[in-house]
C-alpha cells in the first residue's frame, strides 16, 4: 500500500503503512509535542493505560525489563517507579524521542536502574535470553516487520518470560466503534495539527495506522505462530486499547 492523492489533487489520503523512514521523521518531528498530544487525544486515559499495562508484566523483584519503542519513555518509567525491577532498558529508534524520556527520567527516584539506547525493534542489540520481560506501548503498529520484532523478543526473553504489548484496538461493540473511528478521523488530526503547528499529515497517519492494524484476535494470532507458548489479551475502555500478554 502506498501513499495515495486524491483525484482532485486537494488533499493527500495518508495509508497507514509504517516504513523506517517515514516513522523516525514523523516521531522526530513530533517528539517535543507528543506528551501533551497523548493527554489530549486519550483525555488522561492513558495513564490508567500504563498502569494496568506494568500490572500485566507481573514484574518480580531482580527482574530485567526492555521496554522497546520507549519513546518519551512514559511505560519505561511507570516500570522503574514499581521499585520492583533491578533494571528497565528504554530503547527507541528516535533519539528525537528518548531524549524527551532521558530528561523525565532524573524525577523517577527508586532503586531501579534505568538506561536509554538508540535501538531497532526489529533488530535488537541484546544477547539471548536477556531479559525476563519484553513491554511496548503504542509501537508495535508503527514497525514494518512485526514477524522480525516477534523473533528478536523471543531471542532476547529468557524462558517463560513474557511480552507485554499496550496497543490501539478494536472495539467490539459497533456503535462505540463507530464514535471511535469518527474520533480518530477527525478530532485526532485536529489536535495533532494544533499542538504543532500544522503537522496534520503526521497524525492523518496516526489514525490510519490504529484503523489498519490487527484486531485482538488476530494480534493473538500472530503471537502464537510466531512461536509464543500462549498469547491471551484484555480490553480497556471498551477495546479502544488492548493488552496482549504472550508468554515465551
Amino acid at each position: 500500500m502506498s501513499d495515495k492523492t486524491s483525484t482532485a489533487g486537494k488533499h493527500e489520503v495518508v495509508s497507514g503503512e509504517p516504513t523506517t523512514e517515514r516513522v523516525r521523521g514523523i516521531f522526530g518531528r513530533i517528539a517535543e509535542s507528543y506528551d501533551a498530544f497523548n493527554m489530549m487525544s486519550s483525555m488522561g486515559f492513558d495513564r490508567g493505560w500504563r498502569r494496568a499495562a506494568v500490572r500485566a508484566t507481573q514484574l518480580t523483584p531482580g527482574s530485567s525489563v526492555l521496554d522497546i519503542c520507549a519513546g518519551t519513555g512514559d511505560l519505561a518509567l511507570a516500570i522503574a517507579a514499581r521499585g520492583v525491577a533491578k533494571r528497565v532498558e528504554a530503547t527507541d529508534f528516535s533519539p528525537e524521542m528518548l531524549a524527551v524520556a532521558m530528561r523525565k527520567a532524573p524525577k523517577v527516584a527508586t532503586g531501579t536502574e534505568v538506561a536509554f539506547s538508540v535501538a531497532d525493534a526489529q533488530a535488537l542489540p541484546f544477547g539471548d535470553a536477556s531479559f525476563d520481560v519484553v513491554t511496548v506501548a503504542f509501537g508495535v503498529r508503527n514497525l514494518p516487520d512485526r514477524a522480525a520484532n516477534f523473533r528478536e523478543v523471543l531471542r532476547v526473553l529468557r524462558p517463560g518470560g513474557r511480552y507485554v504489548i499496550l496497543e490501539f484496538s478494536t472495539p467490539g461493540w459497533a456503535p462505540w466503534r463507530a464514535v471511535y473511528h469518527l474520533y480518530l478521523g477527525h478530532i485526532i488530526p485536529l489536535l495533532g495539527s494544533l499542538l504543532t503547528r500544522g503537522d496534520r499529515t503526521s497524525f492523518e497517519y496516526l489514525n490510519a495506522s490504529i484503523r489498519s492494524f490487527p484486531d485482538q484476535g488476530s494480534l493473538a494470532r500472530e503471537l502464537k505462530h510466531a512461536g509464543f507458548t500462549s498469547a491471551e489479551w484484555k480490553n480497556l475502555t471498551g477495546g479502544i486499547v488492548a493488552i496482549h500478554s504472550a508468554v515465551k
